[in-house]
Formats: structure tokens, C-alpha cells, sequence
């Protein structure tokens, strides 16, 4: 009661104290007041103290909460991680501030039995903080526990999911070289299909080049000698071009005329052809797939 010094001084005066002892007794009153107020200050520092502790608590617990039905793969377990990381250093410090508070009570509740006013409610009301104190790190250690295990958990699968990335990035660059082959297949193969050869020149040149022979026989006025391509035709012999680009092959000499001797039919030329089969100037080829199809080399044997 704050009033109580005024009884104590009531007490002197009637049983005749000086006033030395007057001083004293106030003196006395006024501090035994002081501390109780003190008392009574700390207790409600701790319910505050109390109060923020669970609110620290449930938002640690609110960071920590996994998304769920999604699969975020690395970046979002790392940030699930660094989240979780968050609330675990969050909950340390909410222990730490949980063992400073214990000692403090301990020291409030020691002062108060001290107190030559003892206070029985308070004394009890500091009980109920310790034991408060006391649940609330016993729910933070085991905040902390699972936050460690979901952390070891969240550092395997981020290991788990990095393997994964380096597999399938493994695996594409596989992918990508074995497109790539395949692409340089496809565009040998389409340019292979594509390149055709041809050769011009008089019957001796192209003769001694090894791309005509002479084929059959003659004795007296029988029989008779035709120039053929020769058996084995060597392409390093030839011009290559490619049929789907050239289709007009310029022959040498405009003043002659040239015979097809290989197996390309005049039909599919755009040039003027005599009846003999023969051509001039520049030789226009108006269906290339039909043209080289019997083969591809062409042989023209200058008159």
C-alpha cells in the first residue's frame, strides 16, 4: 500500500520518537515502496517480454512454411533454405532472450523475498512468468530442432536436384552433339545426293584423262568402234557442281558442237539439240532430277 509510510510515521509520533528516528523510519518506508514499485515494473516488462517472445515464435513459423504442390527445383529450394535459415537464426535469438529473462526473474524474485514488504501475489505471479518462460523455450528448442532437421532434409534435396541439373544438362549437351552429327549426316548425305559431275573436252583429251575408252571392234568395213564412259570413273576427274543450284553448264567453245556420250537424255535440255543429240554454247538444263538420274556423270565429247 503506498500509504503505509503514513502509518509507520503515526506509530513514531504516538510512542513518542525523536525525530531522528522519525527520518529514519520514512527513510525506510520510502525505499521498501521504491522497490516494490521496481518489483512491479520488471513483472510488467516480462509480460510484455512474454508477449513478443510469442509473437516471434509464430513469425518464425509463418517464414518457414514450405509451398506446397509445386516444384520449385533449385533456385526455389535454395530460397526455401535461406527462409528456413531465417527463422532458425530467428528462433536462437527468441532462446537466448528466453535464458537472459530466466535469470532476470530469478533475480526479481529473489529481491522480492528480500523485500521487508513481501509481496505473496507478486511472488506468485513471478512463478507463473518463470513457468511461462520456461514452456516457451522448451517450444522454441523444438522450433529449432525441426528447422535443423528441414535443413539438413532441404541441403540433400538441393544436392539431389543439382545432381539431377547436372545429368540433364549432361544428357543435352549428349543431345546437342548427337543433333549436331546428325545434322552435318544429313547435310553430307544432301549434299552427296546433290553433287553431280561433268567433263568436257576433245575424244583424245577426255581419253587420256581415263573418263572414255573405246568399246567395240573393227575389221575391214565390218563391225565399228563407239566412245563409252570408262568403267571405273574417277570423280577427281570431273568438275563437281551441285544440281539443284547450276543448272546451266557453259561448254567451252562456242564454235562446236558437243555430243552427250554418257547416259543423260537430251530431252530434259533447255539448249538447242541437234538431230544427232548434239548441243552448243551453254547447256540449259530444264529438269535436273530427271536429267541426272541415269547418272552422275555427264561426259560431252567436243566434234
Amino acid at each position: 500500500m503506498r500509504y503505509g509510510w503514513l502509518i509507520v510515521l503515526a506509530v513514531v509520533a504516538t510512542t513518542g520518537c525523536n525525530q531522528a528516528e522519525l527520518k529514519k523510519a520514512l527513510a525506510e518506508a520510502k525505499s521498501a515502496e521504491a522497490q516494490k514499485d521496481s518489483l512491479l515494473t520488471e513483472v510488467l516488462e516480462t509480460t510484455q517480454f512474454v508477449s513478443d517472445i510469442n509473437s516471434e515464435l509464430a513469425r518464425a513459423k509463418s517464414v518457414s512454411v514450405k509451398r506446397a504442390g509445386t516444384d520449385p527445383g533449385v533456385p526455389g529450394a535454395k530460397k526455401d533454405r535461406e527462409d528456413r535459415q531465417a527463422s532458425l537464426e530467428r528462433v536462437k535469438q527468441v532462446i537466448t532472450r528466453l535464458n537472459e529473462a530466466e535469470v532476470k526473474l530469478a533475480e526479481t524474485e529473489t529481491r522480492a523475498k528480500q523485500s521487508r514488504q513481501r509481496n505473496a501475489r507478486l511472488l506468485a505471479q513471478i512463478e507463473t512468468f518463470k513457468k511461462t518462460v520456461d514452456d516457451l523455450r522448451t517450444t522454441a528448442e523444438q522450433q529449432k530442432t525441426e528447422y535443423e532437421t528441414a535443413l539438413a532434409e532441404k541441403d540433400t534435396q538441393i544436392a539431389t536436384l543439382a545432381g539431377r541439373v547436372d545429368t540433364l544438362s549432361t544428357e543435352r549437351s549428349s543431345l546437342q552433339s548427337s543433333n549436331l552429327a546428325l545434322s552435318d549426316t544429313v547435310a553430307n548425305l544432301t549434299s552427296y545426293k546433290n553433287t553431280v559431275y561433268y567433263a568436257v573436252g576433245t575424244r583424245d583429251e577426255l581419253m587420256k584423262r581415263g573418263i572414255v575408252t573405246k568399246e567395240g571392234s573393227k575389221f575391214l568395213v565390218f563391225g565399228g568402234t563407239r566412245l563409252e564412259p570408262a568403267r571405273n570413273l574417277d570423280p577427281a576427274a570431273f568438275t563437281p557442281i551441285d544440281k539443284t543450284q547450276e543448272t546451266a553448264i557453259p561448254l567451252p567453245r562456242t564454235d562446236k558442237k558437243y555430243k552427250i556420250v554418257s547416259r543423260q537424255s537430251p530431252n530434259y535440255l533447255g539448249s538447242t539439240v541437234t538431230k544427232d543429240g548434239k548441243v552448243s554454247g551453254t547447256l540449259q538444263i530444264t529438269q535436273p532430277e530427271d536429267f541426272w538420274a541415269p547418272s552422275k556423270y555427264l561426259i560431252l565429247v567436243q566434234d
